[in-house]
């Protein structure tokens, strides 16, 4: 067998681990001896053959984007969650204000509650995990055991977010598709239990995801302990059945049957306007001469509308979002561990990128497509004048104190 340096198969890390769980590679590799090394690359050409003819678009998804992208990655997310948590926090002190309180807006708290946690967590996940202020650290076991927290943590609140978004489309499918039923079933008191189940429940529907990660422990050549987390003995040893029951947990019910349904209730939720403002043309056109000048839609329907628009282009984006990583998670499930490290893996950050964003964006959208929200906003920052209440006659002179 021909020699090969260390640096030969090190720079092969990514190849064989594609073939070979982490936590194998982590264990052998600091043993690996030469000829070993060398019997491994003679093989990656045949497994590299063998991946093709399985899966020949794999390839497809490495654009070389993801190598120059991880570098500023962190800069950016902590950039977005930083803003992000300001703002959400405002949405937090306007959505709670007395003056417009109702059950979307306490729904919306909701989402803007998990969307801070969410913000806050990933800008110190971004901060040790891409930036690395301090390398040592990225190595300790106090790492993986925030790495496993934020893998558990995200989870939770990301799934959170998504009953939220849920009940809300429901919400506003039943207030413009069936209106009479919406006094009776979207009220205060069952929003804010809607709200609570969210909470409660997301916990509990993460459960498989738990039970599939751990802390394995590792020693490099100099006997230094290295920590990383991965698959747990346990989800090897149950010949996949755990991790199939975790797939498609993950990727079908809390990623593809939400997007599914946030589909078709947007669908009815617009059709239903359409079929609403035709009816009111219609209506326009068979009146009176004198019904010419009221086709403006009466203050308390304008309203109705506009908020619908504001809660679509939310949901929109939320399904825009969530659409491509669930897409991409049920595609790992199918092809195996070969697209998801030749495909997923590559936007992995992006698609992170694009969560944070949805999070972060929620406060403009309400300031440009509420006016009730913009004059809420601006009532934090100018307190109203104060109204003398005391008659004045001519000739009385006003008098001030600074």
């Amino acid at each position: 067998m021909m020699s090969v340096s260390e640096s030969d198969w090190l720079s092969h890390m990514d190849e064989i681990e594609a073939y070979i769980p982490r936590e194998e590679l982590v264990s052998i590799l600091p043993n690996l001896t030469k000829d070993q090394a060398s019997y491994i690359l003679q093989l990656l050409p045949t497994l590299g053959n063998e991946s093709a003819s399985a899966a020949p678009n794999h390839a497809r998804c490495d654009v070389g984007f993801r190598d120059g992208y991880k570098d500023v990655h962190g800069y950016l997310a902590v950039a977005i969650c930083l803003v992000g948590a300001v703002t959400n926090v405002l949405n937090m002190i306007i959505l709670t204000r007395r003056e417009i309180v109702n059950s979307t807006n306490t729904i919306l708290t909701g989402l803007a509650v998990a969307d801070f946690l969410l913000l806050v967590e990933y800008s110190i996940y971004a901060t040790t995990s891409y930036i690395r202020v301090h390398e040592k650290f990225f190595e300790s076991y106090f790492h993986s055991v925030f790495i496993l927290f934020h893998a558990h943590f995200t989870q939770v609140m990301h799934t959170i977010a998504i009953c939220l978004t849920i009940t809300l489309a429901v919400w506003r499918y039943i207030a413009i598709c069936k209106p009479h039923l919406n006094l009776f079933l979207c009220t205060l008191p069952r929003a804010r239990l809607a709200v609570l189940v969210a909470y409660g429940i997301s916990p509990i529907l993460c459960i498989p995801n738990y039970l599939m990660y751990s802390i394995h422990q590792s020693s490099d050549r100099s006997n230094v302990s290295l920590y990383h987390v991965g698959l747990r003995p346990q989800a090897r040893a149950t010949d996949g059945v755990l991790q199939s029951i975790h797939f498609w947990f993950y990727s079908v019910l809390i990623k593809i049957v939400p997007c599914l349904l946030l589909i078709f209730l947007i669908f009815f939720i617009i059709r239903a306007m359409y079929i609403a403002k035709r009816r009111k043309e219609n209506l326009i056109k068979m009146g009176t001469p004198s019904m010419e000048s009221d086709k403006k839609l009466p203050r308390m329907e304008k309203l109705t509308e506009k908020t619908t628009r504001m809660l679509l282009t939310v949901l929109l984006l939320f399904l825009l979002t969530e659409l491509p990583q669930g897409v991409l998670v049920l595609l790992s499930g199918i092809y195996g561990q070969t697209f998801f490290m030749k495909c997923y893996l590559h936007w992995g950050e992006v698609m992170d990128l694009l969560a944070l964003m949805n999070a972060a964006v929620n406060f403009l959208l309400y300031y440009v497509m509420s006016h009730q929200f913009r004059v809420t906003f601006r009532s934090l920052f100018s307190p109203p004048v104060p109204v003398n209440l005391s008659p004045r006659l001519p000739g009385d002179t006003v008098s001030t104190q600074l």
